[in-house]
């Protein structure tokens, strides 16, 4: 494995050697040469470096036509591989126009690739399809065997994604004839990866073991950029259905550590899942928070868009985070029907009914059962006994360990607030002894006027004989109603300038001071009067607390997000624990040594 990564470290300072001396000599199609030979040494999903800026340079000079395009869809690979589909699609769409003036085949298959890399996200799967169509028929009369590789490898993905299982053994059998005629070991590393892919979801796992080490040595001495990737992936399937916990430990260990170091956000929720399933709920329910503390809807809608969110449900819906396994459903109904797939069919990781089953049964919803029912039906279309016997299984109920979070006062007169080992100091809030006292008091209703007396320093809310006090005074009342005049006027100016940010910033702060006279008056425009101190004190709290909270999401969103959760206020205020989030509270300092 060293000397492979020896003899691909080696090729790619050649290139660059070669790009560099192309540039000082002004030769533009020696650099095209060099820079659409990079991609070549790039692996998929970490940041791709200077590659682009590179592979851009020769771009701006590119002599001919050909180069050009062929240097904008390399250009759109790297962007995809390195994480940014979004700036590739402008490189794809210029392949594919001066590709089709060019009208030259091995040209246009190459556009093609770059368009199909462009539109993986889960949104395109019919542009994929049309596009996968084009490749193949392009590529099928080309003696070059890359074009054709490619080709039989789209046509793989697309028959997996839409669970084809004729379609997927047709082109299985592409990729063992292509490798067969070239003797390539790359071309051998690609069929007896993807064939070892099958295997696995067959459940045959004493084949899949033999083409697991098969692809390792031919990657190996392709010195293939994919092979750890590749590997490690088929590894952690292969693992997951022999219960190999050890071995699924040691993958899950090696997904977060890659995840964490790359920031490649699918790789760590894989590695939720192996953690998951290797019994360690905690660390499982610690990369859940991280990846989805703040919902579902941050996921990129990209190549890895499926991957990402359905093992992130995998991991709600066993852990009884119900919030992000709604999310899921609402995000994954629209692609029922379709496989769940890492990369290019490198891993099967299940179909989307199945995890909408897992998050449907959770939530108690009724459509559990029609999810079950046709997740079974597409296993048995594809002969997934592994999978199917998976689902009918009952679901494991771990038990997650409990964290240890501070919110107590600390001896410099702050507050220590925090999961132990990463807690800050924060200033000295009314709303953090608010929040303490319900902590220590979990599901018992504590009055909010009671509980706004126990701010050590702060001042509560005090009984006085103006309890029926006005909510605005008049004079608030009447600078409300002058602005608003104010900004009628403004309103007009912006509008005979066609000023459209003032308008919306002025409508913004006009509606905003409508809701304030609105909260303040009665009907008629009365002065609105608070019935009682306890109501006051409600508000106080509830802002008290609501404005700690922010502090703490500013930090720590995770620990925001559970007090969020579990923290009801109102006239009687409340702290129900949720039993997926243990938590061992510290609420008093640390005594002092003697």
């Amino acid at each position: 494995m060293e000397a492979a990564a020896d003899v691909a470290a080696a090729a790619r300072a050649a290139l660059l050697e070669a790009f560099f001396q192309a540039r000082d000599t002004g030769d533009a199609e020696l650099m095209a040469a060099a820079a659409l030979n990079l991609p070549s040494r790039m692996p998929f999903g970490p940041h791709p470096g200077q590659v682009p800026a590179l592979i851009h340079e020769a771009y701006r000079v590119a002599a001919t036509p050909v180069s050009r395009c062929r240097l904008a869809a390399a250009l759109a690979r790297t962007w995809v591989y390195g994480g940014d589909a979004q700036r590739a699609e402008a490189f794809a769409a210029e392949a594919i126009a001066l590709a089709d003036q060019l009208g030259d085949p091995a040209t246009t298959a190459d556009a093609l690739d770059a368009a199909l890399v462009t539109h993986w996200g889960p949104d395109c799967f019919a542009q994929r399809l049309d596009l996968s169509a084009r490749l193949a028929e392009t590529a099928a009369h080309l003696t070059d065997p890359e074009p054709r590789l490619s080709a039989h490898l789209w046509r793989l993905t697309t028959a997996w994604e839409c669970l084809d299982i004729v379609a997927v053994q047709r082109q299985l059998r592409a990729l063992d004839a292509l490798a067969e005629e070239t003797g390539s070991a790359r071309h051998a590393f690609f069929a007896t990866s993807r064939r070892a892919m099958h295997t696995l979801v067959i459940g045959d796992t004493e084949s899949a073991d033999r083409l697991i080490a098969c692809a390792r040595e031919l990657g190996a001495v392709a010195a293939e950029p994919d092979l750890e990737a590749v590997t490690h992936s088929l590894a952690a399937a292969q693992a997951l259905q022999v219960g190999d916990i050890g071995e699924l430990r040691r993958e899950a260990a090696a997904f977060e550590a890659y995840g964490a170091a790359e920031g490649v956000p699918s790789v760590s929720a894989e590695a939720a899942v192996f953690w998951l399933d290797a019994d360690e709920p905690d660390r499982a329910l610690a990369l859940l928070h991280q990846l989805a503390g703040g919902g579902l809807d941050g996921v990129t809608r990209d190549v890895d868009f499926l991957l990402t969110v359905t093992c992130l449900v995998e991991v709600a819906a066993t852990l009884h985070r119900r919030d992000i396994a709604a999310d899921g459903v609402r995000l994954l109904t629209p692609f029922a029907g379709r496989a769940v797939l890492n990369a290019g069919a490198v891993t099967f990781h299940g179909v989307v009914d199945d995890y909408l089953h897992r998050a449907e049964a959770e939530l108690g919803h009724a459509d559990a059962t029609r999810w079950l029912h046709s997740a079974v039906s597409a296993y048995q279309r594809i002969g997934a006994t592994w999978w199917q016997a998976r689902l009918k299984a009952p679901a494991p109920t771990p038990q997650v360990r409990a964290i240890t979070v501070h919110l107590h006062p600390d001896p410099q007169g702050g507050w220590l607030v925090g999961t132990d080992g990463s807690a800050i100091v924060m200033p000295d809030l009314k709303g953090l002894h608010y929040l303490c006292e319900l902590l220590r008091s979990p599901g018992a209703d504590l009055n909010a006027l009671d509980l706004s007396a126990t701010a050590s320093g702060h001042a509560g809310i005090a009984v006085t004989d103006s309890d029926t006090a006005d909510i605005a005074d008049r004079q608030a009342l009447a600078a409300y109603r002058q602005r608003l005049r104010d900004i009628d006027a403004e309103l007009d100016e912006a509008t005979s300038w066609s000023d459209q940010g003032s308008l919306d910033r002025l409508r913004f702060e006009r509606e905003a001071l409508l809701e304030e006279i609105r909260t303040a008056t009665g009907l008629g425009g009365r002065r609105r009067r608070f019935g009682s101190t306890n109501e006051r004190a409600r508000v106080a709290v509830r802002k008290a607390i609501a404005s700690a909270l922010d502090r703490i999401d500013h930090h720590d969103g995770a620990l925001a997000r559970l007090l969020r959760d579990t923290i009801h206020t109102g006239a009687s205020c409340r702290y129900d624990p949720d039993p997926a989030r243990p938590v061992t509270w510290l609420l008093d300092p640390p005594k002092a040594e003697t």
